[in-house]
């Protein structure tokens, strides 16, 4: 039987081009892929450093180095303040963002709010925030929190989100819608959980603000939950007020290098507390 060989084809120069020139797309795609890769990597880096050098904190978390922080707190009625100086003069600060009208019940923004965070934030003051409540309801509680959450959404906020619960005076007795209202304990308490669980929910540490008196005769503490931070308003020596609390604001008649207006309001912020 005769036996047939078979010529093995020769590869032309145009075929190994276009094998050379395959495997150079393959190794250029790779290199592109490296590169966008390491670009992500640098830019997420970067990011974090800037947001580092802001003194930014995630919201909710209390972020404060000694054990007594000594702060103030502002609305309008302080002023413009120069927070380059503040910063160098304090530990911390509670902003006014709004408030509710006491005698209509309307809900306005503090003139100088964002501002104040605007530029509280730029020089790392660690900023909480506080929202003056003539609420007499549930509903319109939680429309205070709303309100409050969403002016600071753009701004670092990691202390308390607080609702500010007080009755103004006239002509030295107390007056106002939530005064007027003649709500009993429970409903006053309802009323301020109400505005914490919705400030819990969004992520934010909830707290409420009264005096001493408030405290003891106007409210249930018992039913208002561990996680709220406390903040007294008490100007004797020392706090009269015989439960748990956070931050002691100790005088309305401070001072505070940055602060234009004649007083400011001072505070203690017992950070190892709840340890």
């Amino acid at each position: 039987m005769a036996t047939t060989t078979r010529k093995r084809k020769k590869t032309t120069s145009k075929t190994k081009r276009k094998k050379a020139k395959k495997k150079n797309t393959v190794r250029d795609n790779k290199r592109i892929t490296v590169a966008v890769a390491v670009s992500v990597i640098l830019l997420a880096a970067l990011v974090s450093v800037l947001l580092f050098i802001r003194g930014s904190a995630p919201k909710g978390k209390i972020e404060l180095s000694r054990e007594v922080a000594e702060g103030i707190d502002v609305s309008s009625h302080n002023g413009k303040i120069n927070w380059n100086k503040v910063s160098e003069n304090t530990d911390f600060a509670f902003i006014r963002v709004g408030c509710r009208g006491y005698t209509q019940g309307e809900i306005s923004k503090d003139s100088r709010a964002d501002y104040n965070l605007k530029h509280a934030n730029r020089n790392g003051v660690p900023v909480g925030v506080y929202f003056y409540s003539q609420a007499v309801n549930e509903k319109e509680a939680e429309e205070e929190a709303e309100f409050l959450i969403e002016s600071i959404k753009n701004y670092n906020v990691s202390l308390p989100v607080v609702i500010d619960f007080e009755y103004p005076t006239k002509s030295g007795k107390h007056t106002g819608r939530t005064f007027e209202a003649g709500l009993s304990k429970k409903e006053r308490t309802v009323l301020i959980n109400a505005f914490c669980d919705r400030v819990r929910t969004a992520g934010y540490t909830p707290g409420v603000y009264a005096s001493s008196y408030i405290y003891k005769s106007e409210l249930i503490m018992k039913s208002i939950p561990k996680d709220v931070f406390i903040w007294v308003a008490d100007y004797n020596e020392s706090v009269t007020y015989n439960g748990f609390y956070d931050i002691w604001q100790y005088s309305e008649k401070g001072s505070c290098k940055g602060v234009s207006s004649k007083y400011v309001d001072k505070n203690y912020f017992y950070t190892k507390k709840r340890l």
